[in-house]
């Protein structure tokens, strides 16, 4: 599997995003397969590349993480606040709401119990508001610059085509029993990596019968029966929102911060040092973040230190899909392969 699995990397020197590159979807409720024409991967895929032409939907997503992760509470001794709830968008269940027009307008809501963590992208203007805090910030791409969305959650679609993006000769993919997610009939396509070097077994991608479009995605760990992460559709419809939902504006006593970015926010060819690089291949791919894009107080993090635990030349941030080490020398690599492989790497 190419590393594409890994695209948020370049971000794990955050320590919210440390966590956050192995969010996976929710396992589909048990129901009597449906009766579909048969298809072999090969045309699911090709179902799969048809759903580009979908207008827009609207649904109900959850996404299901079980890392093993410790569990860090978002505020007291021995944490930051700011880490700690962020990491909580990674573990456990999680619901959002999401919109989508065409494929530049998404609207993407996280529901918290009392609250509400949105993304709201309007082609080249990004918003993230964050109801409990009562702060929004303001991303507007200029130039040839394109928006950097973070968004809080990922969509069973989204995640599904950046496993499939690449698929080669380093993944055997299969067709299974057929199944109904968000009360659509789907086939579901299984992605096994043909290769021991790496920490998942499989990745499972329930994808409708009719659109094409991935309803739920699951990612399973080697030797697990069930998902480490899984997100997938509760509810959907086709419908295609209307404008009015991709216009936001923050309330009047709102913290609001305004960031324009232009082509000079992006490394250039020339520069050294601030690009991740990329050792191996397929599933069994590292990325390397070199320390000078590192922020220098990572690994004193309050909530890092509590997520990892000291190794040769670093600490480990163990969890069931991806490993991730932090060297003493301000590096970051990580990969859904052994911690070995990482020492290995680094070198």
């Amino acid at each position: 599997m190419p590393h594409r699995l890994l695209r948020w990397l370049p971000a794990v020197v955050a320590p919210v995003l440390v966590a956050g590159v192995v969010t996976v979807p929710l396992v589909a409720a048990a129901a009597a397969p449906p009766d579909l024409p048969a298809k072999s991967a090969q045309q699911v895929l090709e179902l799969v590349a048809k759903a580009g032409s979908i207008e827009g939907f609207t649904g109900r997503v959850q996404q299901t993480s079980d890392l093993g992760l410790p569990s860090i509470p978002s505020t007291g001794a021995g944490t930051d606040s700011e880490t700690g709830s962020a990491l909580d968008l990674v573990t456990g269940t999680h619901t959002a709401t999401v919109e989508v027009a065409g494929a530049s307008k998404t609207r993407i809501a996280v529901l918290d119990p009392s609250a509400e963590r949105d993304l709201i992208r309007d082609g080249r203007s990004v918003w993230l508001w964050n109801s409990k805090a009562n702060t929004a910030t303001h991303l507007v791409a200029t130039g040839t610059a394109a928006p950097e969305e973070q968004a809080t959650t990922t969509t069973p679609a989204e995640l599904a085509q950046e496993l499939l993006a690449k698929v080669d000769d380093s993944t055997t993919v299969t067709v299974d029993t057929a199944q109904q997610v968000a009360d659509r009939d789907a086939y579901t396509l299984v992605l096994t990596p043909n290769t021991d070097t790496t920490t998942i077994g499989s990745v499972r991608i329930a994808v409708d019968a009719v659109t094409g479009l991935p309803l739920d995605v699951q990612v399973l760990a080697r030797g697990a029966s069930t998902p480490a992460f899984e997100t997938g559709f509760t509810q959907l419809s086709y419908a295609v929102p209307a404008a009015s939902r991709f216009a936001f504006t923050p309330p009047s006593d709102a913290k609001v911060t305004t960031k324009t970015l232009d082509a000079s926010d992006r490394p250039h060819a020339g520069q050294t040092g601030a690009k991740p690089a990329i050792s191996g291949s397929g599933w069994a791919s590292v990325v390397t973040v070199p320390s000078s894009a590192v922020p220098s107080d990572l690994a004193t993090n309050a909530t890092v230190q509590r997520l990892t635990t000291a190794a040769d030349g670093g600490r480990v941030l163990h969890t069931a899909l991806v490993n991730v080490l932090l060297t003493a020398d301000g590096r970051v690599l990580a990969g859904a392969v052994p911690v070995s492989s990482l020492e290995s790497a680094a070198g």
